[in-house]
């Protein structure tokens, strides 16, 4: 507001109904999150374990205290701790012990699922379940993965920003189901369906899930990721580079002979320097973490990941590239050559 009153009275006017445009859309967003809560309880204790677990000096005793003042947590974990995912050979019953087994980095995203994302998926119709626990499995994977060896951006908070991406699409699901359902059936998972809501809703997911992730008081960092994980800028942060990159390879690994491909290459090119071989291991990479932290969730993914063809897309999108490149550095040394002579 302040900054409005030192512009000239005509920029004032249009600053002014900017601000008010923003606050009614900030509004419209926390009463649809209200609506959220109102269906589900805050997840006060999740939120509250995970601040504790980016303590590296965190206490165990303080961790399982908080853990245990939510029963229906506390017995997923516990649940998880004894599926045939970890082959122990008796059963744990102490959620002490399973704290110490899962370990840290089990442990938060143990509590992101159960205790954060499964509150956000319940009500929400199977075919929107399904889209989104295919893509954020996919931006998660390829965010920490491409965060790895980054000192602005750990590993374990890409994935984060990545699993979170498109929680404003099971916010949507859940409180305009009629309205949102067709819209996310009918538009691809882009533009258009950013268009479409921003259009019929007045806001889109990205910016919703942002909402969500400001208002759980998570980083702000996570929640600039998320919001800009469709429209972000060549100068984004390393953490926003890599989820939108994950965005891009959600359709590559999920959608058949998806456009997207070709950006997805480049795009992976110029941020991370990746070569096709880079590509061709990331891709590998993604689908085993996709399937491993689809197991430790208990989620059944339905249509699968055809690695061959894809890798078979890669490079002869790769050869194409570097034919035109070669013709047109021939063009160019001949309309020289014709210069000179």
């Amino acid at each position: 507001m302040d900054s409005c009153r030192t512009q000239p009275a005509s920029e004032q006017a249009r600053c002014l109904e900017m601000n008010a445009n923003n606050d009614n859309t900030l509004q419209a967003m926390d009463n649809l999150i209200n609506q959220i809560e109102e269906l589900h309880s805050s997840p006060t204790v999740a939120l509250k374990a995970f601040n504790l677990l980016k303590d590296p000096d965190f206490q165990m005793p303080e961790l399982e205290e908080c853990l245990s003042a939510d029963p229906a947590l506390a017995a997923s974990i516990l649940r998880l701790v004894n599926s045939s995912r970890f082959g122990l050979t008796r059963k744990v019953s102490s959620l002490s012990q399973a704290v110490a087994l899962l370990g840290t980095r089990s442990i938060r995203l143990a509590i992101l699922s159960f205790g954060l994302v499964d509150r956000l998926t319940r009500g929400a119709p199977a075919e929107v379940c399904q889209g989104y626990w295919r893509r954020a499995l996919t931006m998660a994977a390829a965010a920490s993965r491409l965060c790895r060896g980054q000192k602005t951006a750990p590993p374990d908070e890409a994935y984060t920003a990545g699993l979170m991406a498109d929680s404003g699409v099971l916010l949507f699901a859940q409180v305009r189901c009629d309205q949102y359902v067709p819209l996310y059936t009918e538009h691809g998972h882009g533009p258009e369906l950013i268009a479409a809501e921003r259009k019929h809703l007045g806001f889109d997911h990205a910016a919703l899930g942002a909402r969500l992730l400001a208002r759980w008081h998570l980083p702000e960092r996570l929640t600039q990721a998320v919001r800009s994980h469709h429209t972000g800028s060549s100068d984004g942060s390393a953490l926003q580079q890599a989820v939108r990159a994950g965005d891009m390879l959600a359709d590559v690994l999920w959608v058949p002979g998806t456009p997207r491909l070709a950006e997805a290459q480049e795009f992976l090119t110029v941020e991370f320097d990746l070569d096709l071989d880079g590509f061709i291991s990331l891709v590998t990479e993604c689908k085993n973490d996709i399937q491993s932290n689809a197991d430790l969730f208990r989620v059944t993914l339905a249509g699968s990941i055809d690695c061959e063809d894809l890798l078979k897309r890669a490079r002869n999108q790769f050869r194409s590239e570097a034919m035109d490149a070669t013709l047109d550095l021939d063009s160019l040394v001949a309309a020289m050559e014709g210069d000179y002579s």
